[in-house]
């Protein structure tokens, strides 16, 4: 993804979007609570929720370690508002094995999604979510259905793991090529990522 401008919410403690400015981008940083995010020069701060704030005009969505503090009904609303552009997403996942203590709730669907209950804690915990008591963690298979179905057909994850329960991933929108590249650039590169991923070889 060539550098442009993103916004990086959920930004808490502000290191990722340090990092995305020192990669290159312009960077708006957002978050509900300000005790957490330093004074950082070159990064615009956004006192916001995160579910109200307008998302167009990025050409990058980073969404990182914050997915997991939202209901199935917001993390659907914040897809379908950012439609259009790649969303880099770093999430827990519900699949049995849970890098910290504390009671799980089993498995179970909701409109066709399925995951676990995550009781949050107090609204006064910095680490917290903002605004709801409980979120939505999916299975692996569960998310990639969601992003498809509200706009990102293409989910690139990373591996290793970042824990048990956390991965990294890169969603591409429909339709969508890098400004940089051209339309033969853009399906070598694809090429390549399917032989990577299907472990093929090369032609």
């Amino acid at each position: 993804v060539p550098a442009g401008r993103c916004v990086d919410l959920g930004a808490g403690h502000g290191k990722f979007s340090q990092r995305a400015a020192a990669a290159g981008w312009d960077v708006v940083a957002v978050d509900a609570r300000t005790e957490r995010f330093p004074s950082l020069a070159g990064i615009e701060f956004e006192h916001s929720d995160i579910r109200t704030f307008d998302l167009s005009g990025f050409d990058l969505v980073l969404c990182l370690g914050l997915f997991y503090h939202l209901t199935l009904e917001d993390q659907i609303d914040l897809l379908d508002r950012a439609t259009g552009t790649p969303f880099m997403l770093d999430t827990h996942l519900a699949t049995g094995i849970y890098e910290h203590d504390g009671a799980i709730p089993p498995l179970r669907e909701i409109d066709g999604y399925e995951g676990v209950d995550y009781v949050e804690g107090s609204a006064a915990d910095p680490l917290a979510s903002w605004g709801n008591e409980k979120s939505f963690w999916h299975t692996p298979d569960s998310l990639v259905k969601l992003l498809g179905c509200h706009g990102f057909p293409v989910v690139l994850s990373v591996d290793p793991w970042v824990a048990p329960d956390r991965r990294f991933f890169l969603a591409l929108p429909s339709g969508w090529v890098p400004a940089t590249t051209s339309g033969r650039g853009q399906l070598r590169q694809l090429a390549r990522t399917v032989r990577r991923r299907l472990r093929l070889p090369r032609r």
